[in-house]
Order: C-alpha cells, then structure tokens, then sequence
C-alpha cells in the first residue's frame, strides 16, 4: 500500500463511520495530500477492494471490509474485556397445570 493511501485511510476511519460517506479530497487536505494525490490514493485503495468511489467524488467503505473490519473489531473488543461467553437468562415462573 502506498504512503498516501494508508494515510488516507487511517485519517478517514478516524473520522468517518464505516458505513458513512466522506470525500477523499476533504480528508487528504487534513493529513497534507493536494486533490491529485488524494484521488490517486483513493483510487489505489478502490482497486484493492476498500473504497468504493460514486461520481460525486464521493467515497464509501466497500460492504467486504466494513465486515472484515466489523469482526476484527468485535473480538479485539471481547478479548480485550476479558468477556466470558454469555449464557441464556431462563424464566422461575411456574406453570399451572
């Protein structure tokens, strides 16, 4: 992965939800890319199934790594916690009968 394109990366997933929309010019300009290189790295990281790019300029994370990154997320945050398994609640009530 390229230099620019990391850093856009790492600046957009500080800044963006990873189902929302953002513009690659917008957060390039924050971490110092000028609009070509901040294209150009979106563009790298649309080829390598990240971005998903519209005709707005606009870019969204792509669905396979918004759940790669979901997963990743969620067992980091469990181990992390030291979680144990969580086990079903079962209802005392009595049935008459």
């Amino acid at each position: 992965m390229t230099t620019d394109a990391s850093d856009l990366m790492a600046e957009a997933l500080k800044r963006v939800d990873l189902k929302g929309t953002f513009s690659p010019e917008e957060i390039g300009a924050k971490v110092g890319l000028t609009k070509m290189r901040a294209e150009a790295a979106a563009r790298f990281l649309s080829n390598q199934g990240i971005l998903v790019l519209g005709f707005d300029s606009a870019a969204h994370f792509s669905p396979d790594f918004r759940k790669s990154r979901m997963k990743s997320e969620g067992s980091e945050s469990s181990a992390a916690k030291g979680a144990k398994p969580r086990r079903r609640a079962t209802s005392s009530r009595k049935v008459a009968g």
